[in-house]
């Protein structure tokens, strides 16, 4: 599949399309990377990138000019354990068979980003419309969490991976770069959902890959304790009040359905509620604003 590629920074059109493989770049790859001495300028200037995408005209980076998506991107931006996330991910690929990628960001490499930042890559079977994205990575979250791999419990930026065109840095040495060890024996995921007239349509299938995750308790404050911690989300006095809409704001991105009862255990179970002059009043509020339901 062919990928539009960024040689140095982020500035600027795309470089190439390029029929890119990742084993094989994986290979041509430093054990370690050079010590990044001033993040910003590595990640703004000199780190390569790509949009695992065709373009429709030239080389023009921007939304418009995305003419598919054909591979699923997620940033894991907290993990506390890598060695954790290593094994969880080795099962998942013994578990499923998927085809799937993972390396160290440059925000795990240089002191002072993300807790041991991750980004995990999906390429898909079938290349989709880019407003199924959305979709799509619902779809894959769902998947993984059925299959023991929440991406919740990693900080998972799901803002980031829903973004058209959204730049994702390439690996940047052996170390920490996990690729498929057994790849003719491995299959590319099939995104479900369907573009239609009428608008989308998820298609939700019986291949032990699928299904609706529901926004439990234990999913609620999983996720709440990841995005606080990622988001610096305090509840001093003063700011109580934006912080609460903030939080809920990032649950009605993330979930569909959630309950008022459900959401209030939740954050009484991560010590948000304890922090709240009248927990049930300020949440119950904003959750007929902000929730969809």
């Amino acid at each position: 599949m062919s990928y539009a590629i960024k040689k140095s920074g982020i500035y600027g059109d795309y470089d190439l399309i390029d029929d890119f493989d990742l084993i094989i770049y994986a290979e041509s790859l430093p054990q370690f990377h050079a010590e990044i001495d001033d993040l910003h300028d590595f990640k703004s200037r000199q780190a390569q990138y790509f949009t695992p995408s065709n373009l429709k005209d030239g080389l023009t980076r921007s939304r418009d000019n995305i003419a598919d998506i054909q591979g699923i991107l997620f940033d894991l931006d907290s993990v506390p354990n890598r060695e954790e996330l290593k094994n969880d991910f080795y099962k998942l690929m013994t578990k499923t068979k998927l085809e799937m990628y993972m390396w160290l960001t440059p925000s795990a490499i240089a002191t002072g980003g993300h807790e041991n930042g991750h980004r995990l890559f999906i390429p898909l079977s079938v290349a989709i419309d880019p407003r199924l994205l959305g979709n799509a990575v619902d779809e894959l979250t769902i998947a993984f969490a059925k299959a023991g791999f929440n991406l919740l419990n990693y900080g998972v930026d799901l803002t980031a991976s829903k973004t058209v065109g959204r730049l994702m840095g390439l690996p940047l040495q052996k170390a920490g770069t996990i690729v498929p060890w057994d790849l003719p024996e491995r299959f590319r995921y099939k995104v479900k959902a369907e573009l239609k007239e009428s608008g989308f349509v998820p298609i939700f299938g019986d291949d032990g890959f699928s299904g609706l995750n529901a926004p439990t308790v234990e999913n609620l404050a999983s996720f709440i304790a990841g995005y606080m911690d990622k988001h610096n989300i305090t509840f001093n006095h003063g700011e109580r009040d934006n912080n609460l809409t903030r939080l809920i704001g990032g649950v009605d991105k993330a979930f569909v359905g959630v309950s008022d009862d459900d959401l209030l255990e939740a954050l009484d179970n991560v010590g948000v509620s304890q922090q709240l002059d009248n927990p049930i009043k300020d949440v119950t509020t904003k959750t007929k604003r902000l929730l969809k339901g």
